[in-house]
């Protein structure tokens, strides 16, 4: 579970990272990671098929609960996440009210059109104490339409 607080989150998101990396991986022969993140342009560099990729990685722990899913989109009264990603794909590993995890793919573009076309059904304040994270929160079946499942 997240903690709602940056210092002891980001353990566990590079952690998160790295699981996402192996994964990639394991799954897309010829896949190698180049670099994790350390700044907020990417968590992972990668190449593939002779091309360098980007992706961003971002976990919901909430999901097991509400059966949602958040997309971030402000953060501390600036544009974040979604509205400034240059990472050209996100993976996201969702938790389930059932223990497991769902690990899902998506082109950022997507995501972004998925928002710009209000596909979520509210807009919430999550995050951090003191953070005001905006995010769009989806139901996690139309989360699911636009993404490849990839664990």
């Amino acid at each position: 579970m997240p903690n709602y607080d940056f210092n002891k989150d980001l353990p566990i998101a590079k952690k998160t990272e790295r699981e996402v990396g192996q994964l990639m991986q394991s799954k897309y022969t010829g896949f190698k990671v180049l670099k994790y993140g350390d700044d907020n342009r990417f968590d992972i560099l990668a190449s593939f098929q002779n091309k360098t990729m980007t992706f961003e990685v971002k976990e919901d722990f909430t999901h097991a609960k509400t059966g949602n899913v958040g997309l971030e989109f402000s953060c501390r009264g600036k544009l974040s996440g979604i509205s400034v990603s240059k990472a050209e794909y996100y993976i996201y590993k969702i938790h389930n009210a059932d223990g497991t995890c769902g690990i899902y793919l998506f082109r950022t573009e997507v995501l972004k059109k998925m928002a710009n076309d209000k596909l979520y059904f509210r807009i919430v304040n999550g995050g951090d104490v003191g953070s005001n994270s905006m995010n769009y929160l989806f139901k996690d079946y139309v989360f699911y339409k636009y993404a490849k499942k990839i664990g």
